[in-house]
């Protein structure tokens, strides 16, 4: 059996202070529903901007949100397999590391960790909205919708995975069943997807001896 490493294991206690400070600590912590409604409003705005506002056809909108949703699912597994749990030899990597993933793992249940906070949420999807404006220009305003759509959807199916029971829908019990494998068995290795299992297998980061049952 793979032997979860020490910074990755989960605590008896329900939740853990990355803060002493207790204004700091705040800011670490999110109710699940503000980030859910934040970010589809804001995708909402973004959509409705390019569907009223700019030339782009009714498809071309179509096809750019369905690869903003594509791109987030690919976004969501690199960041977590190659950043979340990427060997550093920085203590100051190592650090955010902990601080954005490591400390979700120590305790899986802490409902208050299962989003990021609204402040260095908006500070990160504007940086991506301007990297995509960069590169894409006004068609920009299609593709981020979907992208942030993706990351509801993430969030949202990653806030159930720990707080709800195994669903009966097979789609769904397949995620909460790869995800705990993820957190209590694999934390390191396998199983990066939370909101698709796509990219583990493009990758080959199932595990061996469940690919024959996906």
């Amino acid at each position: 059996m793979t032997k979860i490493p020490q910074h990755l294991q989960p605590k008896m206690a329900k939740t853990g202070e990355l803060f002493q400070n207790s204004i700091l600590e705040k800011l670490t912590r999110t109710s699940i529903y503000i980030p859910l409604v934040m970010h589809t409003l804001i995708a909402s705005v973004f959509l409705y901007y390019a569907v009223v506002y700019t030339p782009i056809s009714y498809v071309i909108i179509l096809a750019l949100f369905f690869l903003g949703w594509l791109t987030w699912t690919f976004a969501e597994y690199s960041i977590h397999r190659w950043f979340y749990h990427g060997s550093f030899d920085s203590r100051w990597l190592k650090k955010i590391q902990y601080m954005g993933h490591g400390i979700h793992h120590s305790y899986p249940k802490d409902a208050e960790r299962l989003a990021m906070p609204p402040l260095p949420a908006l500070i990160l999807i504007a940086l991506f909205f301007g990297t995509f404006y960069m590169i894409s220009g006004i068609y920009a305003v299609a593709f981020f919708p979907g992208f942030l759509i993706g990351y509801v959807l993430y969030i949202g199916i990653h806030y159930a995975q720990h707080i709800y029971k195994v669903p009966k829908l097979a789609l769904f019990k397949k995620l909460w069943k790869y995800h705990a494998l993820h957190h209590y068995k694999y934390p390191d290795t396998k199983v990066f997807g939370v909101s698709t299992l796509l990219w583990d297998r493009v990758f080959g980061t199932l595990p061996d001896q469940q690919k024959k049952s996906i």
